[in-house]
């Protein structure tokens, strides 16, 4: 009897060894035949797959993007403002091993967005997902009376994905310097700022 095979199973397996390679060896190293190694393939079923590299790279951020968001969906499910708005925080920082890979993978295509408009756009309506995730929570936030009643809801947004942004490129590049509980400490400081009225 033949071998049954699960496509979209096989083609995450493989967008997942293509995230140990780029952690392993940088976005400029990963080649498709190293991602064919890791993934126990050959590069003759990589091409069922995808296109080109940059097809793999973009699926494989992609993947880690959706990864994210399925897991913050299930945690806040019958959540809703503050309480909601911690948990896609959480999820969005590098706070254990997966996490961590995850920041490891976005900080790596930065340098290559930079110079092709095909990752740039990619890179721009996955980044617009996430603040609109972050701005309804605060928007649910402020209709609870959680928050401040002057505070801007767009420069409060982008103070998070800054805070995402930071704390991951800190935690790649100087691991020990933000360690979980300060990465926690941070967040409850900033989300403090948005509730607490300012001194005049």
């Amino acid at each position: 009897m033949p071998k049954i095979v699960d496509w979209e199973v096989r083609k995450d397996s493989i967008l997942e060894a293509t995230w140990r390679v780029i952690a392993r060896d940088g976005l400029a190293n990963t080649t498709v035949r190293a991602i064919a190694r890791e993934a126990d393939c050959s590069q003759g079923i990589l091409s069922h797959y995808f296109d080109d590299k940059l097809d793999i790279l973009a699926s494989a951020l992609l993947l880690s993007h959706r990864r994210v968001r399925e897991r913050t969906e299930k945690k806040v499910k019958d959540l809703r403002g503050i309480s909601a708005l911690r948990i896609a925080m959480q999820e969005a920082l590098p706070l254990d091993a997966e996490r961590e890979l995850e920041a490891r993978i976005e900080v790596s295509f930065w340098g290559r967005m930079l110079g092709d408009a095909r990752l740039v756009d990619l890179g721009r309506s996955e980044v617009d997902l996430l603040r609109d995730r972050l701005r309804g929570h605060l928007v649910e936030a402020l209709d609870a009376r959680e928050l401040r009643p002057d505070l801007d809801l767009e420069l409060a947004t982008q103070e998070l994905l800054i805070l995402i942004d930071g704390i991951s490129v800190e935690r790649v590049h100087f691991p020990k310097s933000v360690s979980p509980s300060r990465q926690l400490e941070l967040l409850e400081r900033r989300l403090s700022a948005f509730q607490e009225v300012p001194v005049q």
